[in-house]
């Protein structure tokens, strides 16, 4: 009866902790991107796409930070706690440079909201720094 006792209350203690922190589900989502050019008169509309987002996305972070063409990004320093997330990024342009930052936001089971903060290496016809907002919302599961 003793053992048993402190291995339910540690098992107890832990259901708290994974309730606090529901994890993302793969799906298909509608993710909607904003970004905002410092120095620059007139700012870009949002544009938005739909991704299927896999297990793995989920687990190595890539579902967070890569849109539909950005092969050439990847990321590091990624970092999950509860619902927060964060990581750093390198992005090769093709024809000039390349864009480094880093991002932050929060995660739930049907989505996500991050802020992106980065410059362009060397800077962009006078641009140098942005950010961008981006949000995420699964629609259900992914087509085959």
């Amino acid at each position: 009866m003793r053992i048993l006792l402190p291995a339910a209350l540690l098992a107890l203690s832990s259901l708290p902790a994974a309730a606090a922190a529901p994890v993302m589900q793969p799906g298909l989502y509608e993710i909607t991107a904003q970004m905002v050019m410092k120095g620059m008169p007139m700012q870009m509309p949002a544009s938005s796409f739909r991704r299927c987002i896999t297990p793995q996305d989920i687990a190595d972070g890539s579902a967070y930070a890569r849109g539909r063409d950005n092969k050439g990004c990847t990321i590091s320093h990624f970092k999950q706690s509860g619902n927060s997330i964060s990581y750093d990024f390198s992005c090769v342009m093709q024809g000039h440079g390349s864009m480094v930052g880093r991002a932050s936001g929060s995660s739930h089971a049907s989505g996500y909201d991050m802020q992106t903060n980065g410059h362009f290496v060397p800077a962009m016809e006078g641009m140098g720094e942005f950010s961008q907002k981006m949000s995420a919302k699964r629609l259900g599961d992914c087509g085959k």
